[in-house]
């Protein structure tokens, strides 16, 4: 934000934009409404269906390979493509002014904005998508899939809930992200001041937090039209369908700026935490984010500690879906069995409730590594497998999913040492989203276990810029510390050692760095004292294993490392 732009803010010439939300039915009768009640005609049984298949989308995106492919897959490609084309030039036609608020089309896929729609109806209502039979194989089998996994989560809630199904069962399934809205903060009471600098400021964390991609930020836009110290919680579930909500006020005392917020849950109604936080306005005004990030940070781990105790709290089928997916990609990377373990429960209730998601295969295939990398396998092989099949049916689900590109990169890496294989799905990854933190931390990585120190720094260094609120950071930092070690930094691999290791003090691959690191810099007691460290929390851990697992093995890295893991006293 430049200093003009605030300025303009601050003094209101930016005026609010109305914004309009569509309500979607998808148990029983199809049916689209505007929220006011002004109901949406849409007589093309295929365009309902691409609409359900949107709203029930990762992301609320899909490719227009795979639309084509399920509702005119049997008209052959050209006339697929151009009959997909007709639909959406309709559909444009249908929504007027109001479709490029709604929708995102571009040359390889179909957007639909997920903060300006509202899925009403119940599984009481009937079953999915009620009455709509298409003719087509692909269609028949989403459709199928969809009404399957409904009724088994059905299933589930009336055996711990008898004759109680609701709205939230359905979000429950199909909500995969913790989604937050940021409201303008208020006016301190008593306190008189420029009145839209709260707007400002929750304008500025939203943007801090949507480079998050494990979080659903609500529209600015859309939050902005509620005022904090007058609106209900229930309006906010509403009006925005968000699982928390954070609002506050502030005051300002000359260039000091002092904000209080609090973090809520929306469902519970209950305060997480209060934070009192002070700045500069003038270091905010000219686009510093010391403030915003300090508080965007306090955001993040709020969502996945509340994650963690709704998950602990209750039975699995009384857990909405962001909830276990959020604990369970947390509790993957706690490295112990106990939580390794039981991450792998809460992602395959996930995937049982929503089977056609390309992100969830991916993060399974990721357990699957971790399982190979950390030494917890005891089937390597049938690990193995399991990995590169999760990930290949995410890319069958999605091939044009950035994340699932990067879990299978991973997979190509890490297990089948196919670097070349696993630095074209990186590319493409970045290709197909340029922040993509964890593609561009893994490229890095590649890199630096391919002897190219250089390019592993710079590019190691993009995916931590891009990734500041992810609650993986110690995972970041182990693998830049690799790629300092490749560039031969081995001070600043051993900061970034360190910095994992307060966070993470059992993470393995950090340990190893800082072995190294401390190796080079010729302080072997250091290094003789962590590498006891690291046999303490694997004690299976030798040379010879790491020399047969490790990507970078065959490479002058990979064995420099070993050697000064092997001096400073691990086991051959």
């Amino acid at each position: 934000m430049t200093q003009a732009d605030a300025a303009q803010h601050v003094d209101g010439s930016n005026g609010a934009a109305e914004v309009r939300v569509m309500c979607i039915r998808l148990f029983g009768v199809f049916a689209l409404s505007w929220e006011d009640g002004d109901e949406i005609r849409v007589r093309s049984t295929k365009i309902r269906a691409m609409l359900a298949m949107l709203a029930t989308a990762p992301e609320g995106t899909r490719t227009r390979a795979w639309l084509q492919d399920m509702l005119w897959g049997r008209s052959g490609h050209e006339h697929g493509r151009a009959s997909l084309r007709r639909a959406l030039t309709d559909l444009r036609g249908l929504f007027g002014e109001d479709f490029n608020e709604l929708f995102e089309v571009n040359n390889s896929e179909v957007r639909l904005h997920l903060e300006r729609i509202r899925i009403t109806g119940t599984l009481e209502d009937g079953d999915f998508l009620e009455g709509t039979e298409i003719a087509e194989d692909g269609f028949e089998e989403w459709i199928q899939s969809q009404r399957k996994s409904n009724r088994t989560m059905l299933s589930a809630v009336a055996r711990t809930r008898p004759g109680r199904v609701a709205q939230e069962i359905l979000n429950r399934g199909m909500h995969l992200h913790p989604s937050i809205a940021i409201l303008p903060f208020a006016t301190a009471r008593g306190y008189q001041g420029p009145s839209q600098l709260g707007d400002m400021i929750s304008e500025e964390i939203s943007r801090s937090l949507s480079r998050s991609h494990m979080l659903d930020v609500i529209s600015h836009l859309s939050c902005r039209t509620l005022d904090a110290r007058s609106v209900a919680l229930e309006e906010i579930r509403e009006k925005l369908d968000a699982d928390y909500v954070v609002c506050g006020n502030y005051r300002t005392q000359g260039d000091k700026m002092m904000l209080n917020a609090d973090f809520i849950d929306i469902k519970s109604g209950r305060i997480g935490w209060t934070r009192e936080l002070n700045g500069s306005m003038g270091e905010f005004l000219r686009g510093g984010d010391e403030l915003v990030g300090n508080l965007a940070g306090e955001i993040g781990r709020a969502v996945m500690d509340t994650s963690l105790d709704l998950a602990a709290a209750a039975p699995l089928p009384d857990v909405d879906s962001h909830a276990l997916l959020m604990s369970s990609i947390t509790l993957m990377h706690r490295l112990s069995v106990q939580s390794f373990a039981k991450s792998k429960t809460y992602l395959e209730e996930v995937i049982a409730r929503v089977p056609d998601s390309a992100v969830l295969h991916s993060w399974m295939g990721k357990w699957h590594v971790l399982s190979v990398v950390q030494g917890w396998s005891s089937r390597l092989d049938e690990d193995t497998t399991h990995a590169r099949d999760f990930t290949a049916r995410a890319l069958d689900i999605q091939p044009d999913n950035s994340f699932a590109l990067t879990m299978d990169g991973l997979v190509n890496n890490n297990l089948l040492k196919r670097h070349d294989v696993a630095m074209r799905r990186f590319d493409e990854a970045i290709e197909l989203d340029p922040n993509n933190a964890m593609a561009w931390l893994l490229k890095g990585v590649l890199h630096a276990f391919t002897d190219d120190g250089e390019k592993a720094v710079t590019f190691t260094n993009r995916a931590r810029a891009l990734s500041p609120l992810d609650p993986q950071s110690y995972f970041y930092d182990a693998l830049s510390a690799a790629a300092k070690l490749a560039a031969g930094d081995p001070e600043g691999a051993l900061a970034l050692a360190d910095r994992s290791i307060r966070a993470n003090r059992r993470h393995a691959s950090s340990l190893r760095a800082r072995i190294v690191a401390l190796h080079q810099l010729d302080r072997m007691q250091e290094a003789r004292d962590t590498a006891e460290t690291l046999l303490r929390a694997d004690p299976g851990f030798d040379i010879r294993s790491y020399l047969r697992d490790h990507p970078a093995a065959d490479y002058d890295s990979g064995q420099t490392w070993a050697n000064a893991l092997r001096e400073a006293g691990i086991p051959n």
